[in-house]
């Protein structure tokens, strides 16, 4: 359960992407904390993504081969995927999102392979939809009364960035309460906050959970898992 939020804007001519840290195995033990963005600084562009993080990397980094430009990449994706996870024998499900300009205007794109990994609902996979085109996208989506009782109101494309990045934050804060169907969270270790302009890629960490640790489950409050 990832997190991967964006705002893309036109108005500030940037994509905000927040992502967490935490690597896990299937029963939520946390096996290593990493950066879960591939930056392309060149075009600039960034691919990340949800699932399994094995195949999620060798289809980022192949279809980074396969294009020479952001463009490119969204339009060779839905050809080129299936025969990466083919060539890889990529069996187990992820989904990516490609972040960049695309005929020069800051958007987001998601396209996932088959199976149960669907941040989209019925979505068909290898099929290239635009997910943030001057708005805001986030998954997982936190539930309506964790939203009601918390206060938190969605960050727009036409906020100030510092108000972007507050409200990002307090989504990965309802993120990490919104659980697995085993009653644990997935979400953590730190946030990144990565931003694309048309000069370049900026990242840093804006948020911590400093009780999280290798080799054990996520923990909320004082609860631990």
């Amino acid at each position: 359960m990832t997190a991967n939020n964006f705002v893309a804007s036109r108005k500030h001519n940037r994509v905000f992407i927040a992502t967490d840290a935490a690597s896990y195995l299937d029963d939520g033990t946390i096996t290593e904390f990493k950066s879960k963005i591939r930056a392309i600084p060149e075009w600039p562009a960034v691919i990340t993504g949800r699932g399994n993080a094995f195949g999620l990397g060798i289809a980022a980094r192949e279809l980074q081969k396969r294009a020479a430009n952001f463009d490119e990449l969204v339009g060779i994706a839905s050809r080129e995927l299936p025969l990466i996870v083919e060539q890889f024998r990529l069996d187990r499900p992820f989904e990516l999102s490609l972040a960049g300009f695309f005929r020069g205007r800051p958007m987001v794109f998601f396209i996932r392979t088959p199976g149960d990994h669907n941040s989209m609902g019925d979505w068909p996979p290898y099929l290239i939809c635009p997910v943030a085109v001057n708005s805001t996208a986030c998954c997982p989506r936190p539930s309506d009364e964790l939203i009601a009782a918390s206060g938190y109101i969605e960050p727009k494309p036409d906020d100030e960035p510092e108000a972007i990045e507050r409200g990002l934050r307090k989504l990965l804060e309802l993120q990490r309460r919104t659980l697995a169907e085993d009653s644990f969270p997935r979400v953590g270790g730190w946030a990144d906050l990565t931003t694309i302009s048309p000069d370049g890629i900026e990242q840093r960490t804006f948020h911590h959970w400093p009780e999280d640790r290798v080799g054990h489950r996520l923990s909320i409050g004082n609860r631990e898992h």
